[in-house]
């Protein structure tokens, strides 16, 4: 009998490879779109809005491939159906946080004067946040890691913190700076996008966690994005 587990690991080898190719283009659009909030660069904006037809692209690439596994490798192990089924999911995860990076980016060119200073702090701080949250979770994808998974998913605390900080701040400009009301509106918008980033995160980790064991962990007391 012919031992075509070697080819069937190879398989499945690359396909965490395209995931984590999705990954860095997710990386590198976020990246970008924190740049054009703090610059308001209108070129790169309309950059990264084109960039994101790529990064739709690659998911349904990436999918055909997971389906492809299903239908000709026909997995028998458990875990490997967890693990292709993750994989499905994740892309779809990783395609909404490109969604949203070119949304900050459509965002920021409709503002037509910059954010108070601070405020753009917090919102970098975010997006900073978000980028090593999904780093480190690739990490765990990677490593198989379960408790270094639910420990990244921990911190999208630190971005409901930010999230809920700047919130408060866009009210008060609203309400004691006169006509700001056209720059904080685009701004809350701005600034759920990031929030959204990083329970897209969590859920990514979740996944991780359950190819590992098998079982759907809630990582955190908070909703999740749908």
């Amino acid at each position: 009998m012919i031992d075509n587990r070697p080819h069937y690991n190879k398989v499945l080898s690359e396909l965490k490879d395209s995931l984590l190719d999705l990954a860095s283009m997710v990386d590198k659009a976020m990246h970008i779109s924190a740049y054009i909030l703090k610059v308001h660069d209108y070129h790169q904006a309309e950059k990264l809005i084109l960039a994101d037809q790529k990064i739709n692209a690659r998911r349904y690439e990436l999918e055909e491939e997971a389906l492809a596994i299903l239908s000709t490798q026909q997995p028998v192990m458990t875990k490997d159906l967890r693990l292709v089924a993750a994989v499905l999911h994740i892309a779809g995860e990783l395609e909404r946080m490109g969604d949203y990076a070119k949304g900050l980016a459509r965002i920021s060119e409709s503002m037509a004067t910059l954010p108070p200073t601070e405020i753009m702090i917090k919102m970098d701080r975010m997006l900073q946040i978000c980028r090593e949250m999904l780093n480190r979770s690739l990490d765990a994808f990677i490593q198989n890691d379960v408790k270094l998974a639910a420990e990244i998913a921990q911190r999208d605390d630190e971005v409901d913190e930010l999230y809920n900080q700047v919130y408060r701040d866009l009210l008060s400009l609203m309400m004691t700076v006169p006509g700001s009301v056209d720059l904080a509106t685009p701004l809350m918008w701005a600034v759920h996008n990031i929030e959204r980033m990083g329970d897209r995160i969590t859920n990514i980790c979740e996944r991780i966690i359950f190819v590992e064991t098998g079982r759907m962990q809630d990582t955190s007391p908070h909703s999740h994005a749908d």
